[in-house]
């Protein structure tokens, strides 16, 4: 047997089902361990006896939390798909291309479903204003703005520090404060907000 043919029936094997859907679930555990962890601990104590929607504040949920290291480049129809085994043929490197697409749009959505649990309301309050300023702004502009509706300096500081760890915004030596795209990205798929209830409680 050549070895182009091994090639292409080691591909069969590890593009089968079962193979590949195992291979992901061990990747996805391994990049998102700690991800999983605080969103367990989250939904633990997401309802207090009785139904009542309980918040925490955004500096609460940071305990559970580690920055995430700087996003690639998400994977789009017209971009390559670098790092594929030579001698696949046009038809195998285009379906291998889509899995992989098709792989990193699934860990993206899973992402931005965590982050629905892991950001408090008031942080996704923040993270439109942010938008809707449609330019970038200071921290100082953002705390004083904020003030009367968050009063502890602490979560106001828990609040730009859990949107700049997820990459959502980012800030420069100037402290000028701008949204990435992925925080565009995150909270058009996201949506508008919710309208609070009366059985839940306000959380900053």
């Amino acid at each position: 047997m050549s070895t182009e043919s091994m090639v292409l029936e080691y591909l069969k094997v590890l593009l089968s089902g079962p193979v590949l859907f195992s291979l992901v679930a061990l990747v996805v555990i391994a990049v998102f361990r700690e991800d999983i962890k605080a969103l367990i601990l989250r939904i633990a104590k997401i309802k207090l006896p009785g139904g009542t929607e309980f918040n925490t504040p955004q500096s609460k949920q940071l305990d559970a939390e580690e920055e995430k290291p700087a996003p690639e480049p998400r994977a789009n129809d017209e971009m390559p798909i670098p790092g594929l085994p030579e001698g696949l043929t046009a038809e195998q490197r285009d379906r291998v291309e889509q899995l992989i697409r098709a792989h990193i749009a699934t860990a993206y959505t899973w992402e931005y479903r965590y982050l629905n649990y892991f950001l408090a309301r008031g942080t996704q309050m923040v993270l439109d204003w942010l938008i809707n300023l449609t330019q970038p702004t200071t921290y100082a502009h953002f705390d004083s703005t904020w003030l009367p509706f968050i009063p502890s300096a602490e979560e106001r500081q828990a609040i730009i520090g859990a949107l700049r760890n997820h990459h959502l915004i980012q800030q420069d030596e100037a402290e000028m404060i701008s949204v990435t795209p992925k925080g565009r990205e995150y909270q058009q798929w996201r949506g508008p907000l919710p309208p609070l209830t009366n059985g839940s409680t306000g959380r900053s």
